[in-house]
């Protein structure tokens, strides 16, 4: 007969003899930090192209004692790189922030349309038709307006001063709002009979003496669709040796920089195709003056060219010239 030993049971604890799974948390902090992070890029994408479509008005003062008594004062309207940007219909827009704004005379530092797209000329026919009337117009073309067929030029110097061969559509439409094509040089006189120049970099001699403009005593404008970008004073000195070729001029105004496009808060412009990377504000927009007392304005534009405009607004300018304020003489 089989005897069955007994065995002693002991009871296992459950922490012993089961092993819960832990339900795996889910990582909230992390989600939470990406959702800001995802919202705040959102909110300073729409803040920056934003700030590409609001039409900001920027101004300046020149103070040149060559300037004729009765100029003192004398405001001038810059406008540059329309790139056949609308501004609402019929340019209601910009045209509504224009006629709050004084000025004498109006002057295009070129980039009118799309690079060959002749169609949006009407773009520029609202613009000029919404002008104050009896200002005079003077304007000169961009390197998206007309390309010389043989450009040789290896620096773009011929985007500062840009002379077609034949007429061009654009320069019809400027003619039928009585536009005046700067070069080689115009002469605008006053109802007091006074006179500025406005010219090319090049000194046109057969030109410029006809108008008796006098380098050295003439206040004189050197309008150009590119910012000049080599050293002034030099230039003059080795060029002007035995003749002179350039022009010694009081103001430069420009465009073509679009002001840096794309801009960030407090860093500024990310690039310029002359400069690179973070390029100096001077060289984008705004006004500069050099040791020779010779002032430079460059437009920061209106359209965009190949993209967007980021935290760069479309601009308008006022540029002032200014007498010197009279010295005091003690007795």
């Amino acid at each position: 007969m089989f005897k069955f030993k007994k065995r002693r049971y002991i009871k296992r604890s459950t922490k012993d003899s089961f092993f819960v799974e832990e339900k795996k948390k889910r990582p909230i902090v992390p989600l939470i930090i990406i959702g800001a992070v995802f919202l705040f890029l959102i909110l300073f994408s729409i803040v920056g192209l934003r700030y590409g479509e609001k039409i900001t008005v920027d101004r300046a003062t020149v103070v040149s004692a060559q300037l004729p008594e009765s100029f003192d004062g004398f405001k001038i309207l810059h406008l540059s790189d329309l790139h056949g940007k609308e501004f609402g219909e019929n340019q209601k827009n910009l045209l509504k922030v224009i006629e709050e704004l004084d000025y004498d005379m109006v002057v295009f530092t070129g980039d009118y349309s799309a690079k060959g797209a002749d169609q949006d000329l009407w773009v520029l026919r609202d613009l000029l038709a919404g002008l104050k009337e009896n200002v005079p117009i003077y304007y000169v073309l961009g390197d998206c307006d007309y390309t010389p067929p043989n450009v040789s030029d290896t620096s773009d110097r011929w985007k500062m001063c840009i002379m077609p061969e034949k007429d061009l559509p654009v320069m019809g439409v400027f003619r039928e709002y009585n536009g005046m094509f700067v070069y080689p040089a115009q002469k605008y006189t006053n109802a007091a009979g006074d006179s500025i120049y406005l010219t090319s970099i090049s000194y046109d001699r057969e030109t410029l003496n006809k108008m008796d403009f006098d380098q050295e005593m003439d206040f004189s404008i050197c309008v150009t669709h590119k910012p000049i970008n080599y050293n002034v004073t030099r230039r003059l000195r080795d060029m002007n040796k035995r003749t002179i070729t350039e022009v010694d001029y009081d103001l430069c105004l420009s465009g073509h920089t679009l002001g840096g496009q794309v801009r960030v808060p407090i860093l500024g412009a990310l690039y310029s195709e002359e400069e690179g990377f973070f390029p100096q504000e001077t060289s984008l927009r705004g006004i500069s003056k050099d040791d020779a007392g010779r002032y430079t304005y460059i437009n920061a534009g209106l359209g965009v060219e190949n993209g967007f405009r980021f935290f760069s607004n479309p601009e308008v300018s006022i540029i002032e010239l200014k007498r010197p304020a009279e010295t005091a003489v003690e007795d």
